[in-house]
C-alpha cells in the first residue's frame, strides 16, 4: 500500500462574512459614505443606460448595475495614492476611486460639492464621447482614466489590465511608498493566460497587488460552470501561494473588511492577495 500524506496550501483561503456586530461597530461616517456612493453610482449607471437607449452613447456602455457593492466596499478604504485599474465593465470602480479622491467623506443628508458634480459630469461626458470627458471624449466607456485620482484606466481587453497593474505594484514596491495597486477583472478573465501568469510573477516578487475578481457568473452569456470545473474562483490564489478571500459582493461592509485585511498584508510586504466577490449584473452588455 502506498503511503499518503494530505497536502495543504501554503497560503490561507478564507470565506469572510460580516455579522450584525460588524455593522454595529462600523463607523457611521464610513457607512454613510458607502451608502451615498452606492446611490450615486447606481443613478449614474441608470442614466447611462437611458442615454444608450436614446442612441446617444456611440459605443459600448457596459452597465455595472448590481456590482456596486464590490467597488465601493473595496475602494473606500484605500489611500488616494493607491492605484486601481478595471475591466471593460468598470464605471463603478472608476467612479468609486474618483469620488473617494474628491470627497473622502460623504454625508448622505447633505448636498454635493462642486468637485463631486464635476467628476460625474466628466465621466458621463467621456462615455458620450464629448470634449469635457477625462480623455476628451476619445476613450469612451472602456477607457476611463484619471491618473491624479489613482485610476489607471478601464480596459477593453479581457484580462488586459492585470499585467499593467502588476507594473504599477512593482513601481510602488521599488519606490518604497507603502502604496498598493488593485486590479479588477471578471470570472472570464481569471482563466486568461496573462492573468494567471501575472498572479505567478506577483507572488514570486511579493508585489503589493490585489487581484480583485468580480464573479458575476457570466462572461458575456457563458455561465461560469460552463467554463471551469472549480467555480470558487478564489481557489486559484492558494495554488500560487497567494492569500485569498471569498466574499459576498452584495455586502459592501464585508468587502471593505476583506480588502482592509488584504491591504494590511500588502503594506507589510507580504503580498499579493486575491479577493473574489460574488455579485450579479442585472443588465447584459449595453442593457
Amino acid at each position: 500500500m502506498p503511503k499518503r500524506e494530505e497536502l495543504h496550501a501554503e497560503a490561507p483561503w478564507t470565506i469572510l462574512r460580516s455579522t450584525p456586530a460588524d455593522w454595529k461597530a462600523a463607523d457611521p461616517a464610513l457607512l454613510g459614505s458607502m451608502l451615498t456612493q452606492l446611490h450615486l453610482i447606481r443613478a449614474f449607471e441608470e442614466s447611462v443606460l437611458e442615454l444608450a437607449g436614446d442612441g446617444l452613447v456611440h459605443g459600448p456602455a457596459h452597465s455595472s448595475i448590481g456590482q456596486e457593492g464590490g467597488a465601493v466596499g473595496s475602494v473606500i478604504g484605500l489611500r488616494a495614492s493607491d492605484q486601481v485599474n478595471d475591466s471593460h465593465r468598470g464605471h463603478h470602480q472608476f467612479l468609486a476611486k474618483a469620488l473617494s479622491y474628491v470627497a473622502p467623506h460623504f454625508d448622505p443628508s447633505a448636498g454635493f460639492e462642486r468637485p463631486v458634480e464635476t467628476v460625474l459630469h466628466r465621466s458621463l461626458a467621456e462615455i458620450l464621447g464629448l470634449e469635457p470627458g477625462f480623455g476628451h471624449g476619445r476613450g469612451g466607456s472602456v477607457h476611463l482614466r484619471w491618473i491624479e485620482a489613482g485610476a489607471l484606466g478601464t480596459n477593453a481587453i479581457v484580462g488586459g489590465g492585470v499585467p499593467l497593474a502588476a507594473g504599477a505594484a512593482m513601481a510602488h514596491k521599488l519606490a518604497g511608498t507603502g502604496d498598493i495597486a488593485v486590479t479588477y477583472f471578471g470570472d472570464g478573465a481569471i482563466n486568461i493566460g496573462s492573468t494567471l501568469e501575472t498572479m505567478n510573477l506577483a507572488a514570486a516578487w511579493s508585489l503589493p497587488l490585489i487581484f480583485f475578481v468580480e464573479n458575476n457568473l457570466y462572461a458575456v452569456a457563458t455561465h461560469v460552470d460552463e467554463a471551469t470545473r472549480e467555480t470558487r474562483l478564489s481557489g486559484r490564489g492558494p495554488g500560487f501561494g497567494v492569500a485569498s478571500w471569498r466574499v459576498d459582493g452584495m455586502d459592501p461592509l464585508a468587502v471593505h473588511l476583506a480588502t482592509q485585511e488584504a491591504a494590511a498584508l500588502l503594506r507589510a510586504g507580504k503580498g499579493p492577495a486575491l479577493i473574489e466577490v460574488e455579485v450579479y449584473r442585472y443588465f447584459h452588455q449595453n442593457g
